[in-house]
């Protein structure tokens, strides 16, 4: 099996998969390594221009693991003592009764206008020239902004690590020195062959990703995930795919042996499903795409591993 980190070009056979599953171990080891090189390539561009950069933005589409990404990046620095702690763009919304409304009267969840852009603009500018500031920090229970905020200190060389769905937008930063940014794009990219036929694609990746993680911690059933993803697609569309060709590097977020682990968790799932009223047939396509991956126990996936943003520890 060919293990790719070229962003445009990644894919992966899935009868190779199934070969090289048979140690587990080994297998995921290396799909692990292949991730963390990405890891390591940004913060080496970072830190080769000597301090020009102040603030990274990570964005990517639901699922790809844009946060778990930011918080690797930032251990990266850590390592070699440079402070990045990570904020998320989540703690800039104005909540739910400031959004702007759908034609149907309902709030709309995916647009840029959710934050507080001139909030977000002015501490992004204060940390570019200061090395400090103090982020918000939103109150998801009552969906309103805390009173509390965050004390963010940069010092000397340190930078600011941003996530969120629309950390891309020029709206966020029209304000700051451009070369003062530094870009990433994270999102699955690895196409999975069966032969001459492309079986997994990458946006069903992040699908099934979101299938696992919403029954994991949120309680739905697939059905339910299901329902959701095709507005969320068209958000991505809307405010994120515009803006991915015009950043520093590109992440795949692709761990060729998660197949494997969508077999064990997802296929379970779907069977309680069947016969139901609301079944779609969305479903027999997932079936059949993870019938073709063997199962890999997930006791061999290490615990810092991106996958258990998604499956839990």
């Amino acid at each position: 099996m060919k293990i790719l980190s070229s962003y445009k070009n990644s894919y992966a056979e899935i009868s190779d998969i199934n070969n090289y599953a048979k140690k587990p171990e080994i297998f995921i080891a290396r799909c692990e390594k292949n991730y963390y090189d990405q890891i390591d390539a940004v913060v080496d561009q970072i830190i080769s221009a000597h301090g020009r950069y102040r603030v990274l933005l990570i964005a990517g589409p639901s699922s790809s693991g844009k946060t778990t990404t930011s918080h690797k990046i930032s251990e990266a620095f850590a390592k070699i003592g440079i402070h990045a702690p990570v904020a998320s763009l989540d703690d800039f919304l104005l909540g739910i009764k400031h959004y702007p409304k759908l034609p149907d009267g309902s709030p709309d969840m995916e647009t840029v206008y959710t934050l507080d852009l001139p909030l977000i603009n002015s501490t992004l500018k204060q940390l570019v020239e200061t090395g400090k500031a103090t982020p918000p920090v939103f109150d998801f229970i009552n969906s309103c902004r805390s009173e509390e905020t965050t004390e963010v200190d940069l010092g000397k060389n340190g930078i600011l690590i941003v996530e969120g769905i629309h950390a891309l937008n020029p709206m966020l930063t029209e304000v700051l020195r451009q070369n003062a940014i530094y870009r990433v794009y994270v999102s699955t990219r690895t196409k999975f062959w069966d032969g001459e036929k492309e079986l997994l694609t990458p946006k069903d990746t992040r699908l099934m990703r979101r299938m696992v993680r919403d029954n994991k911690f949120r309680g739905r059933t697939p059905i339910e995930t299901l329902r959701m993803w095709k507005d969320v697609l068209i958000g991505e569309e809307k405010y994120l795919y515009l803006f991915r060709d015009s950043v520093d590097y590109k992440i795949d977020s692709s761990l060729d042996y998660e197949g494997c682990v969508f077999h064990h968790y997802i296929l379970p799932e779907i069977e309680k499903l069947k016969g139901t009223d609301d079944y779609d047939p969305k479903l027999d396509q997932i079936v059949e795409i993870l019938e073709a991956f063997d199962d890999i126990d997930c006791s061999y996936i290490p615990e810092q591993s991106l996958m258990r943003e998604f499956i839990g520890k």
